[in-house]
């Protein structure tokens, strides 16, 4: 029986181990020589997105004033409708699929 145990516990240490960080072992490049930002540009701060391709699988030509419409909303609660998060409506203007989107939006709506 404690056979199985030691067994078991050398297994177990095993796997950990194979799954230890080896991110040391990575170098990471040096920052360039001139990094520093003049009082004229301003950092470019990216807002977490929603991105994708819309297809349409039906062979249908979409009439030229159809609009795509892209929702982002919370439906995480169960008893209550689900709230907009983003939307963003775009003529199609005689336009076929695929349409590519990007949706950004607040991560403290989330």
């Amino acid at each position: 029986m404690k056979l199985v145990h030691m067994a078991s516990g050398l297994a177990v240490a095993i796997a950990l181990a194979a799954c230890a960080d080896k991110s040391a072992d990575i170098q990471t490049p040096a920052p360039a020589a001139n990094t520093s930002i003049s009082a004229t540009q301003q950092p470019a701060i990216q807002q977490p997105n929603v991105s994708g391709t819309v297809w349409i699988r039906q062979k249908v030509a979409l009439p030229p004033d159809a609009v795509l419409t892209v929702t982002l909303s919370d439906a995480s609660l169960a008893d209550a409708p689900s709230k907009v998060l983003a939307q963003k409506a775009v003529r199609t203007e005689g336009k076929q699929s695929p349409f590519s989107f990007v949706l950004p939006f607040n991560p403290s709506d989330v």
